[in-house]
Parts: C-alpha cells; sequence; structure tokens
C-alpha cells in the first residue's frame, strides 16, 4: 500500500576556506582560523561561529514549529480516518472509494509527490547559497508552471483510460463497484493538480526555509475532508467525500500563497524548457521518477492481491496503515523534511562532514524514538484501533482486522524512518542513481515477499512485506551513503539502537500488563480501552525514559533541547 530530519546535531563543524572540496569526506585541518578576506561570491562554504549559532537557531525553531504543525496534523488525519471509519466502516463503499483514490495518488506520486520536489529543491538550495536569489526565483516559477502542466495532461489522461485502469486493479470486484470506482476516481483526479501545486509550493518555501505556511496547509486538507465525512457524506456517500479530498487540495494551496509572495514569486507564464536550471531539474527527476514508477508496480501488485481478500480488508490495511504513519508523521517525517534543505546546501557547499553529523544524529533519534512506538503499537494494536474506530460499522471483526495489520506495520516503522531519511540525503548530494538501483532491488524483493505472505496472513502479509522491504532498503541505502561520507558515526547508531532495547523490555512487560488488566483482551470500543491506551502510553514513557536516563543516553537531552528550541544542543 502506498508509504511515504531536522538534524539537530552537534555545534557545525567550521569548514575553513583552506578545506578540499572532496566528494568522500572532509578532513580536519589545522589551518588558522583568523579572520581573512573573503570573495563576495561565490560564497565558499566558510562558516563563522555566530553564523553556525544563527543556523541552529533556525533549526531548532523549524524543528519545533514542524513537529507541531506534523502532530496536529496527523491528529488531525487520525479524527478523518475515525469520522471516515464511523461513517462506513469497511462496507463494500469504502473499499470503492479508496480503490479509486489509488489512481490520483498515482499520478501525483510519480510525478511531484517525489520527483520533480526531490531534484527541485537541492537546484534552488544550491543557488540561494550562492547568493544568486534572482536567478532561483525564476528557476522556481518556471518548474512550478511545468509541474502543473504536467499534471494537468497527465489528469485527463488517466480521466480518459480510467475504466481500462480500474478493471485492471479491482478484477475481483463487481461490474457496479467498477462504475463506482470510475465515477470516483474522474472526481478525484482533479486533487493532484491543486496538491501538486501545493507540494511544489512547499518546495520552494522549504529551500527559502519557511515553514509556517506549509505547516498549516496539511491542517486545512484534513479538516475539508473531515467536514465532508461528517457533514455530507451519510447523504451524499463517497462522491462527497472525493469533493471533499478536491476541497481540500484547493486550500492546500491556497493557504501557503501569501507566504510565496513574499519570497518574490510572481505569476508568469513562461516555462523556460530550455533555461539550464529547469533541464538540470529535469534531468534529475527522470531517475527519481523511474524508482516511484516502479515502486508504484509494488502499489498495483497489494491493490490487485488486496482485491482477492474478502471485503474490507484492502479499508483494514489502510486504516492500519494510518495509525502506522502516525509516530512516522509526527517526528520522523518532521525530522527529515526540516533537515532536507539544510543538506541541500551543505552540499553546495562541499560541506560533507556537517551532512555526516547530521544524518548520524538523524537515523540515532529516529531509532530512539521508533523502537519503543513500535513496540507499543504492536502491543496495543487492539485497544488503539477499539479506542479509535469501534463505533458505527466499525465493529469488533473490524478492530480484529485492522490491528493484525498494525501488529506487522509496526515491524517496518524504523525502516521506512531511516529509508526516508537517507533517500533525502542522496538527493541533497545531487545523487539520484544510488537510490533508484537500490529501490530496484528492494520492489523485486518486495513482490516476491507480498505474494508469498498474502497467502499466509491476508492483509497482515501485505503489512509485513512492506516492513520487510523498508527495513532492507534502509540497510543498503545506509552502506552506500557511508561509503559516500567515508562513514556514517556507526558506532554512536549501534549503542542507541541497543540502549533502546534494552529500554523496551521493561516498557513492553509494562504496556502488555496495564493494556491486559484493564480491558481484559476485550475489543469493544469506549472508555476502557481509551483509558488503557492513555495509561499504557503514559507509564510506557516514564519507564523508557527512565531506563534512557540511567543509561546516560544522549538522545534524550537532544530531544528536549529541540523542544525548548535550546541552540547549545543542536
Amino acid at each position: 500500500m502506498p508509504r511515504r530530519f531536522i538534524g539537530p546535531d552537534r555545534p557545525n563543524a567550521v569548514v575553513d576556506s583552506c578545506a578540499p572540496r572532496s566528494r568522500t569526506t572532509v578532513r580536519s585541518l589545522g589551518c588558522s582560523s583568523s579572520p581573512r578576506p573573503r570573495p563576495p561570491a561565490p560564497r565558499t562554504g566558510v562558516a563563522t561561529l555566530s553564523h553556525a549559532s544563527s543556523e541552529r537557531r533556525r533549526i531548532a525553531s523549524a524543528a519545533t514549529l514542524i513537529l507541531v504543525a506534523y502532530g496536529l496534523s496527523r491528529v488531525l488525519g487520525a479524527v478523518r480516518e475515525l469520522v471516515i471509519a464511523n461513517t462506513f466502516g469497511t462496507r463494500n463503499q469504502i473499499d470503492d472509494y479508496r480503490v479509486a483514490f489509488g489512481v490520483p495518488d498515482l499520478l501525483f506520486n510519480l510525478l511531484l509527490a517525489g520527483a520533480i520536489s526531490s531534484a527541485f529543491i537541492p537546484v534552488l538550495s544550491e543557488h540561494l547559497a550562492r547568493g544568486e536569489n534572482q536567478r532561483a526565483r525564476e528557476i522556481a516559477q518556471r518548474v512550478l508552471n511545468s509541474a502543473i502542466l504536467i499534471l494537468t495532461l497527465g489528469a485527463a489522461v488517466l480521466f480518459i483510460v480510467a475504466p481500462f485502469y480500474v478493471s485492471l486493479i479491482a478484477f475481483g470486484y463487481s461490474a457496479h463497484d467498477h462504475e463506482v470506482i470510475v465515477g470516483l476516481t474522474r472526481i478525484l483526479l482533479l486533487q493532484p493538480i491543486f496538491l501538486g501545486a501545493g507540494g511544489m509550493v512547499i518546495g520552494i518555501l522549504t529551500a527559502y526555509q519557511r515553514f509556517l505556511a506549509q505547516a498549516l496547509a496539511p491542517l486545512f486538507y484534513n479538516g475539508a475532508i473531515i467536514v465532508a465525512a461528517a457533514v455530507f457524506a451519510p447523504r451524499y456517500g463517497v462522491t462527497a467525500l472525493a469533493v471533499g479530498v478536491v476541497v481540500g487540495a484547493m486550500l492546500h494551496v491556497g493557504v501557503q500563497l501569501p507566504a510565496l509572495w513574499r519570497t518574490g514569486w510572481r505569476p508568469n507564464p513562461a516555462l523556460g524548457l530550455n533555461d539550464p536550471g529547469v533541464r538540470k531539474v529535469g534531468r534529475l527527476m527522470f531517475p527519481i521518477a523511474l524508482g516511484l514508477a516502479a515502486a508504484q508496480v509494488n502499489v498495483f501488485v497489494d491493490t490487485i492481491l488486496g482485491t482477492s481478500l474478502p471485503h474490507g480488508r484492502v479499508a483494514a490495511l489502510r486504516y492500519a496503515d494510518t495509525m502506522a504513519q502516525l509516530p512516522l508523521g509526527t517526528f520522523s517525517q518532521a525530522l527529515a523534511f526540516v533537515l532536507f534543505p539544510f543538506l541541500a546546501r551543505d552540499a553546495a557547499l562541499g560541506a560533507l562532514e556537517s551532512i555526516r553529523h547530521r544524518t548520524a544524529l538523524a537515523l540515532r533519534l529516529n531509532i530512539f524514538v521508533l523502537v519503543p512506538a513500535s513496540v507499543g503499537l504492536a502491543l496495543l494494536g487492539v485497544p488503539i484501533t477499539a479506542a479509535l474506530f469501534e463505533r458505527g460499522q466499525f465493529g469488533s471483526d473490524s478492530v480484529r482486522q485492522t490491528a493484525f495489520a498494525l501488529t506487522f506495520f509496526s515491524l517496518g516503522l524504523a525502516g521506512q524512518a531511516a529509508t526516508a531519511l537517507l533517500v533525502r540525503v542522496f538527493y541533497a548530494l545531487q545523487d539520484v542513481m544510488t537510490p533508484l538501483r537500490i529501490s530496484l532491488l528492494v520492489i523485486g524483493v518486495n513482490l516476491a515477499t507480498n505474494i508469498v505472505l498474502v497467502h499466509l496472513l491476508a492483509q497482515g502479509g501485505l503489512a509485513l512485506g512492506t516492513s520487510i522491504a523498508a527495513t532492507l532498503n534502509a540497510i543498503l541505502l545506509g552502506r552506500a551513503l557511508r561509503g559516500r561520507l567515508g562513514g556514517l558515526e556507526g558506532r554512536q547508531i549501534l549503542r542507541t539502537a541497543r540502549r533502546a532495547v534494552v529500554g523496551v523490555i521493561p516498557m513492553g512487560v509494562v504496556v502488555a500488563g496495564v493494556a491486559y488488566l484493564i480491558t481484559g483482551g476485550s475489543m469493544q470500543g469506549g472508555l476502557r480501552p481509551l483509558a488503557a491506551v492513555l495509561a499504557a502510553i503514559a507509564l510506557a514513557v516514564v519507564t523508557y525514559f527512565g531506563v534512557e536516563f540511567l543509561l546516560r543516553s544522549e538522545e534524550t537531552g537532544v530531544l528536549l533541547s529541540v523542544i525548548r528550541r535550546d541552540r547549545s544542543r543542536v
């Protein structure tokens, strides 16, 4: 199924102008630290202490903002799924909507979510790092225009071929289901045009290191869908849900336009297809798009295998994935998102030592947070699902099927987070071929495991296949990046992993005991599972952080420093 940092670290290494710009490592040199004349442009990457302090302050502030915004967005996302589940449960209608959503999701993910934006941000950051602001604005205008044109043409093509596409991916459904899915698909094809434009604006604002407006955009998107599901869907069905998605996408881009205007952007119809900057984005984009296109094969296979299962399993898989994405979206994706423009700027200046430190600490923070989150989701899958969804059309069988998939999704959280981070590091280095080669291998493994595991574990097999693939992807990317950067602080990462494992053992015992003591293993909704989840989480946090404090974990202090915006620790 579809998936989708700051790097607070030690004070950034001061890269002196006498340091050679190596593609593999940056050596510590014994050059004088006394001030020396510097040419006005281009920038050489020589950082002063005051500049480094200012940058750390920006990173910490951006991290705090994005963590809060992503947390609110994920809460609204959970509310969205709760309202949808309450309205539709796991009935045929919602399965039709999920399958229909896959068509515009394909267009958005293939052409923009990863490809254009991942290629665009490093190029724009490179010009901004050199002080070429006017040139950066020109490239931003032209790439945005080109992206909207590509998405519009893609939507038009998919509008025409929707019946064929639907019959291919939903062959296990009835003719009536096919008709409904085609109608929903054609409405939802407006979404990637507006959401794609919003995604490009996010890319521009990210390169300019402006995070407030883009942090608000997902809140408006989810809010529109919640209103549609709660107010209009009971009367108009899944059609209202599709319209709500389109309205949300329009709000997603609209709320960011004032911030975009303040960067100096102005509407301009030029496409600039002969612009060297635009062509460079295209060259970087093509391998990324190939990797995403290959990854969509997994989406097709998951959907096809899911439609071969009894009705409701596709929806259960989606609900489980939504819950698994909560810790990823609240912490890990925010971390990768904020770190990306700083990585791209460091790459443009040849500061590979800074990249290595940022990446290593981000990996350690992911391990520190996601190992206990994975154990918690696996042990609390039933009470969490019951507390969030068990009402209306979402009964005890739906709870069971969703919690079953969630258990297997939880095994891959650390792998998904590490993959999202490491891929961004390669893109910041403008190396798009290494992630492509690795993704092709991983996709083959994922296909094989899904085909085998779905017969053994149904929707749980699809979730487990995703977790296996994510973990393998992270391992291969990490090995490749270690060679590229001349190391990745592997000993510190292993120490963090060992401390995390030691911490989750007593935490897991506490969580399992509290959950069973309060719920007695029941799958009924209401206050009892909610109380079990809240009590288990509170005691889990106290237990885990208590153990980590006794083990003198560095990550505990770093996380608290980010929350306090204490730039001396980040």
